[in-house]
C-alpha cells in the first residue's frame, strides 16, 4: 500500500511542523532535505483550512510529504483535507479505542469507513480518476496518525492499537507531561519510560511509532529507540532561532 511503502522508505523520517503558511516555506524544507511537513492547523491559529490549498501544491511540486494536524477527532477536517489530496492526517488527543474507531471513520471508505464520498473532488483528479480506482486505492493512498498525549490514551494504548487502519501512534511528550503532572518536564525519568512503554507496545503489534522533539539528541534517542516518524522543531521557532544568531554574529562589528 501506499501509505506503508512511504514508512518504510527509509529508516527514520525526519520533518518540522509547520506554521507558517507559505508556500515558500514548504518548498525551503523539500530543498533543505526534510522528509515531510506537518502543517499545524491545531494550535497558533496560524493555518486556516483555505490556505492548505497552495502548500499541497507545492510540496507536491517538490516531493515533499505534507501532513495535516487538526484540531480532534473532526470528521468535517478530515473529509475536507483528504478530499484536497493531503499526504496524510495527524489527529490530536486519542484516549479510547472508540476514538480511534471514530478516526478511522471519518478517514476511511467502505469497508474501514464511512468517509463522506464524492468522486468530484482534487483527491479524484475531479473525476478524472476512473470512480472504480479512486474508491480502490483511496484507503491506502493516506496516512492516518493517532496522537496519544494524556494518561489515559497511555493506559489504553493496546486497545488503541489493536483498530485496524492506523498507521503510526504520534506521542505528544509536552502533553504527556502535563497529564502526568509534570508539566514540561519531557524528560523526566517517569515521562521517559512511559513513552518507551508506548513505543515498546506498538513495536510488538507492528505499528510504526512518532513522537516530538526539539534537539538533536531527542532525535538520537527516540531514532535509536526505534522510532520511525519524528517531528522535529517547528518552522517558526526554526526562523526565530537562526534570526537571534544572525543578529548576535555582528553584535561586536556595529558597537
Amino acid at each position: 500500500m501506499v501509505r506503508t511503502d512511504w514508512i518504510q522508505s527509509k529508516k527514520h523520517l525526519i520533518g518540522p511542523f509547520v506554521r507558517m503558511a507559505r508556500p515558500e516555506t514548504v518548498e525551503m524544507l523539500a530543498m533543505a532535505g526534510f522528509d515531510f511537513g506537518v502543517i499545524d492547523i491545531e494550535h497558533g491559529g496560524a493555518v486556516n483550512m483555505h490556505e492548505v490549498y497552495p502548500l499541497i501544491l507545492a510540496a507536491e511540486n517538490r516531493g515533499l510529504k505534507l501532513i495535516a494536524r487538526i484540531p480532534g477527532i473532526s470528521e468535517m477536517h478530515i473529509k475536507w483535507l483528504l478530499d484536497l489530496g493531503i499526504g496524510g492526517l495527524q489527529i490530536p488527543h486519542i484516549k479510547t479505542k472508540e476514538d480511534a474507531q471514530r478516526a478511522v471513520q471519518y478517514a476511511k471508505f467502505d469497508p474501514m469507513g464511512e468517509r463522506g464520498l464524492c468522486r468530484f473532488v482534487r483527491a479524484a483528479e475531479f473525476s478524472n480518476i476512473p470512480k472504480e480506482e479512486y474508491l480502490t486505492k483511496a484507503n491506502s493512498s493516506s496516512i492516518i496518525i493517532l496522537q496519544i498525549e494524556g494518561v489515559e490514551g497511555a493506559k489504553n494504548i493496546e486497545e488503541i492499537v489493536s483498530v485496524n487502519g492506523i498507521d503510526i501512534i504520534f506521542v505528544g511528550p509536552y502533553d504527556l507531561s502535563q497529564s502526568m503532572g509534570l508539566t514540561g518536564q519531557i524528560w523526566h525519568p517517569d515521562v521517559a519510560k512511559e513513552i518507551t512503554r508506548i513505543i515498546q507496545i506498538c513495536q510488538q503489534k507492528g505499528i510504526a511509532t512518532g513522537v516530538f522533539t526539539d534537539t538533536p539528541q531527542g532525535v538520537k534517542h527516540w531514532s535509536d529507540l526505534g522510532v520511525k516518524y519524528i517531528n522535529y522543531r517547528i518552522d517558526t521557532e526554526m526562523f526565530f532561532d537562526f534570526a537571534k544568531k544572525c543578529k548576535a554574529e555582528i553584535e561586536d562589528l556595529i558597537k
